[in-house]
């Protein structure tokens, strides 16, 4: 019957097949950068606006700016619907992290009230820190 390895296999590697590796990766970087320098970088197109001959100019003006209100005022309610979810995801964890610190209180005072049971419970945690420096 063999045993299950305890340790993890070792990572190492022939400097031979680092290196081979290193360089197939900068090989491959350089065709990324290549490809990319090819196909060239891509200018948002600008807007012309609308042309002063064109009828009705004032009111399409005034439904593209209509258009900006309505998309700035989504915006601002996606932020403070954001902001909302966050502050109630703190006061959960405020509350999760009293909670907590209340529990530990109360085995704090347990402890307290077992003193020889705490002062067992130092002396096996000093007795196996010690025992690393011994060997």
């Amino acid at each position: 019957a063999r045993r299950p390895r305890l340790r993890k296999a070792s990572k190492r590697l022939t400097c031979h097949k680092r290196y081979k590796i290193q360089k197939k990766i900068r090989e491959h970087h350089r065709k990324v950068r290549k490809e990319a320098k090819k196909r060239g970088r891509k200018k948002p197109k600008k807007d012309p606006g609308v042309p002063s001959a064109a009828p009705f100019k004032e009111e399409l003006l005034r439904e593209a700016e209509q258009r900006k209100q309505r998309l700035e005022e989504l915006k601002q309610k996606q932020k403070l619907n954001r902001q909302k979810e966050h502050e109630k995801k703190r006061k959960l964890e405020a509350k999760k992290n009293e909670s907590s610190s209340k529990s530990k209180a109360k085995t704090n005072k347990l402890l307290d009230k077992n003193s020889k049971k705490s002062f067992c419970r130092e002396l096996r945690k000093v007795r196996s820190f010690n025992c690393f420096y011994i060997i």
